[in-house]
């Protein structure tokens, strides 16, 4: 949150998207119809958004497959440690 320049494309449409709904509902009076498609449209996003995270952020967003041990030839696993 610090450089918010810096937000990913889909955090900035949630952004957006937010304030539009906002003022839309604002505008065109307080319909119980109107704010729960407003929810509904921003919870779709906030899905996509959490199901799309970099895949750099270890232990987050969605995994496609398992990480695999990689053989490092020179490097024997020790049982001594510990």
């Amino acid at each position: 949150m610090q450089n918010f320049r810096h937000w990913r494309k889909m955090t900035w449409a949630i952004v957006l998207s937010s304030a539009f709904l906002l003022v839309w509902v604002v505008t065109s009076g307080f319909s119980l119809s109107l704010i729960a498609l407003s929810l509904a449209v921003v919870g779709v996003l906030w899905v996509f958004w959490y199901l799309t995270q970099p895949l750099w952020r270890q232990g987050r967003g969605l995994h496609l497959r398992r990480p695999q041990y990689v053989h490092v030839p020179w490097k024997t696993p020790r049982s001594d440690i510990g």
